[in-house]
């Protein structure tokens, strides 16, 4: 159970990275016709940030899940 949980929550993050991404493209490439403001729509920029956000979550989620397992390491001559 515990590989499922790992597994869905890379899933959702590198989902979260991309639509991070694309939104970040979006608000970069719509600044120009924006007009006179700079910076374009903030709209996008809000929803790349929240992408970003829940992207950096499941990566510490994982992290944390396997910070404190002990590994056995064998060592064979």
């Amino acid at each position: 159970m515990k590989s499922l949980i790992d597994i869905v929550l890379g899933a959702v993050g590198v989902i979260a990275l991309i639509v991070a991404i694309w939104q970040f493209y979006l608000f970069s490439t719509s600044a120009g016709r924006a007009g006179p403001e700079v910076g374009g729509n903030s709209t996008f920029l809000w929803y790349a940030i929240a992408a970003a956000v829940v992207a950096c979550a499941c990566a510490l989620g994982i992290f944390l899940r396997h910070v404190n397992k002990e590994e056995e390491i064998h060592i064979t001559q």
